[in-house]
């Protein structure tokens, strides 16, 4: 009865829709990077089923996983796995664990804020990453602070003063256990949201504001602490308000959100705020009593399309709201109603009860593995119709993803879709759900058989592409995901025009007393020659704040079978000629300049295709210190640079390889390989001590915002690390290594590849760079 009424009022809009929209995808405007924690969901301590669940939650490629559950956490005692409040605990801290791993996927704690204490949270970061060495990178400082509603017994309740001194406590008392983890803190949009009380001036436009998020980040300056990021929830409707039109227009919402939290950071931390990331931790159709909606297509389409629009935000995490919720009965209080969508008789925010009921936001999700992962690229894609919407990545493996919903309850939409930026190959793999799939389970339901394979999502090989502008049709209340590979032979035409290695040379303090040095290999490829400029950057970096920089250095350049080609020591110490020389590349590759005299290094050398060294040293006997090892691209004659691979001392206590890299060209994106290698070092080159456990994050630069961390290359599921290593030549790794490894697709800009030691022996580390597609 529900859905014939709904076609009947919807009859307008299907005479609309019968007109064509055009859909616009440029594979070359590149909106940002995808970071893998914007596929995540959130878990909870009631959901008893949680352990048994890898078989369920696999298909969906989920990156993330949040746990012990919402509110319940601010009750949750971790080591005795009680609640203070009542939730029901059926699933522990190490069976979750066992849960994520088996998938794998990061994870994100929340710790008790509500009725706990920092020295709780200390001991949880104890046990889970030096007992267990679980890992565990993502800690959240209490669930939704500001609300009335979330249990907190301290003194105010629900005060953002008093929230960001003790969240102090908790970030200093966690990072003595752990200084690696990263550490969040709750905000919420609008600068007069949840007034507390208390006011501040806004710094920059000097308008006094009482809402928590401006008290809390002004208390968080006054104490000098800055969290690692901050944690945002989005729910758009509330219990008997809901209406299915208005939530599939609602999710274009994260674009303001997004901009709003990001003006509250920079506006009250200052220089500092630049650096927190925000992600959304929590994000469903509904934060009330669920209702109709939330078991409906429609919070599938939703769920598609916040997802969506997420992705043209800097928000760097996505988590549903909820892995497995509780059915409820209208009884319950959620809201029922023949003016929206939807058969099931009750409501559940999760995305599947039990181990075989799944809802259409599960079917969505398991659509949306094959859209995009970490490491590729989001892409400039626009609809002519707000009832069409359509988004776009650019994958690791070259292809272009399509994701279109159609919005309209009752009309099939046609479609002009052109393609820039990229060449199609003649065939797409086309993914689709919807109400012909959701009509499907209705059936199997009243049979009560198990949902089949008419209910999953769909999925049509070698569907013929006419070239880069084609036509498609999409059903109504539909979601279709066009998987288009490149032609054969097409290319992005970008690639590494610079390229650049820090770390330590010289003695390590309290350490075995070996003499570290620098080497930066790099690999030029094509035809013809290349002019180079290479630096070895000392006594120089104590102009940006690097107080432990080497006061003297020597730069050495190698060819592939170890011969000196060309050393420096003292980069203006030669003729007047070379001096003015390498000035002029200094001003043409946008490198810094150099003082006359300085005991820093820099050459300028042209050399054919192979491999290179370039070795930075101390300069001098006993000179020890941090130094900087650089490769620019001055001038190509059918030549790239294609590859760096740094070599390097690593450990946990703060000494690293920073490897930078700036991607430029016409193709505006590029493919690499980046890895941090250290037991593969000692167990297949003998290298001797090699560190036991290196950790990777890739960083932008120079704003130093996090966009893909990996440790341990192997649990990373179709990644296409396994391919990028066969197609660049880089020495295997084995399967079970605890080296570091990402594929990704980058932007033209600066950026930095980064490695520290984790767990184990600390010791030599290289660090490597490779274009994937030449």
């Amino acid at each position: 009865m529900t859905k014939l009424l709904l076609a009947a009022a919807f009859a307008a809009a299907a005479g609309a829709s019968a007109q064509t929209v055009n859909l616009a995808i440029n594979a070359a405007s590149v909106v940002r990077p995808v970071d893998d924690r914007q596929f995540s969901i959130n878990t909870a301590i009631w959901d008893g089923d949680l352990p048994n669940s890898a078989a369920q939650v696999s298909p969906l490629a989920i990156r993330a996983l949040r746990f012990p559950g919402g509110s319940a956490s601010d009750g949750f005692h971790w080591s005795t796995n009680t609640s203070d409040i009542g939730t029901y605990v059926a699933t522990n801290f190490d069976a979750f664990e066992s849960f994520a791993q088996a998938l794998p996927a990061q994870v994100m704690i929340t710790a008790n804020y509500g009725d706990g204490t920092p020295q709780e949270a200390a001991s949880w970061v104890q046990y889970a990453n030096v007992t267990k060495k679980y890992g565990v990178k993502y800690w959240e400082i209490g669930n939704e602070i500001y609300g009335s509603w979330e249990h907190d017994i301290n003194t105010p309740a629900h005060d953002p003063v008093e929230y960001a001194t003790r969240a102090a406590q908790y970030i200093s008392q966690m990072k003595a256990v752990d200084p690696t983890i990263r550490i969040g803190l709750v905000v919420i949009t609008g600068e007069d949201m949840y007034p507390s009380g208390h006011s501040v001036v806004n710094p920059v436009t000097q308008a006094t504001h009482s809402g928590w998020t401006p008290v809390m980040l002004s208390t968080l300056k006054t104490l000098g602490v800055t969290p690692d990021f901050v944690a945002y929830h989005r729910y758009e409707e509330q219990t008997g308000t809901e209406n299915d039109a208005n939530l599939l227009q609602d999710a274009v919402g994260w674009i303001s959100d997004a901009q709003n939290l990001r003006m509250q950071l920079n506006d009250y931390l200052g220089a500092a705020g630049a650096n927190v990331e925000i992600l959304a931790t929590e994000n469903n159709s509904n934060g009330e009593t669920s209702g109709q909606q939330t078991t409906s297509l429609v919070n599938g389409l939703y769920l598609a399309d916040s997802i969506g629009n997420l992705l043209q935000t800097e928000i760097n995490g996505w988590f549903w709201w909820d892995l497995r919720n509780e059915q409820s009965p209208p009884s319950a209080g959620g809201y029922f109603s023949p003016n929206l969508y939807g058969w099931r008789p009750y409501g559940d925010q999760g995305i599947l009860s039990g181990t075989s009921t799944f809802y259409p936001t599960y079917y969505v999700e398991k659509l949306l593995s094959h859209f995009a992962r970490g490491g590729d690229t989001v892409v400039s894609a626009t609809s002519s119709s707000t009832l069409l919407s359509v988004y776009a990545a650019k994958r690791h493996d070259g292809s272009l993803s399509v994701l279109v919903i159609n919005k309209s309850p009752a009309a099939a939409t046609s479609a002009t879709i052109a393609l820039s930026g990229f060449t199609p190959a003649a065939a797409a793999t086309v993914y689709s759900y919807g109400i012909p799939q959701d009509n499907a389970a209705e059936a199997e339901t009243n049979a009560s058989e198990p949902e089949g394979s008419d209910a999953d999502v769909q999925v049509a090989s070698n569907v013929a592409i006419s070239g880069a502008t084609f036509t498609a049709s999409f059903g109504p209340y539909s979601v279709t995901l066009y998987s288009i590979p490149p032609a054969q032979g097409a290319s992005a035409g970008a690639h590494l025009i610079n390229i650049s290695s820090s770390g330590y040379v010289g003695v390590v303090p309290n350490t075995d007393a070996t003499e570290h040095t620098i080497e930066a290999g790099f690999i030029i490829g094509g035809s013809g020659t290349e002019e180079v400029l290479i630096r070895g950057i000392g006594p120089t970096l104590k102009n940006f704040g690097v107080s432990t920089a080497a006061s003297d250095v020597q730069l050495t350049v190698y060819d592939v079978n170890n011969n000196p080609l060309k050393s420096n020591h003292g980069w203006s110490s030669g003729s007047t000629t070379d001096t003015q020389a390498l000035q002029a590349a200094f001003s043409a590759t946008g490198a810094f300049s150099l003082n006359l005299g300085t005991l820093d290094s820099a050459l300028l050398i042209t050399l054919p295709p192979g491999n290179y060294t370039a070795e930075v040293t101390g300069g001098a006997n006993g000179v020890s210190g941090t130094v900087l090892a650089e490769v620019y691209e001055v001038s190509a004659q059918g030549t790239r640079l294609t590859n760096l691979s740094s070599r390097g001392y690593v450990d946990s206590s703060g000494h690293g390889l920073i490897d930078g890299f700036y991607v430029g060209g016409s193709g505006g994106q590029e493919e690499v390989l980046l890895r941090a290698v250290g037991p593969t070092l000692s167990t297949s080159f003998n290298v001797n001590p090699a560190v036991a456990d290196p950790a990777l994050k890739i960083l932008t630069s120079p704003a130093n915002v996090l966009i893909a961390t990996n440790d341990d290359w192997s649990a990373e599921p179709d990644s296409g690390i396994s391919a990028a290593i066969s197609a660049t030549g880089a020495f295997a790794l084995p399967t079970l290594s605890r080296d570091a490894a990402a594929v990704i697709t980058l932007p033209n800009g600066g950026y930095s590849a980064q490695s520290f030691g984790t767990n184990g022996p600390a010791g030599d580390a290289i660090v490597e760079i490779y274009e994937v597609a030449q």
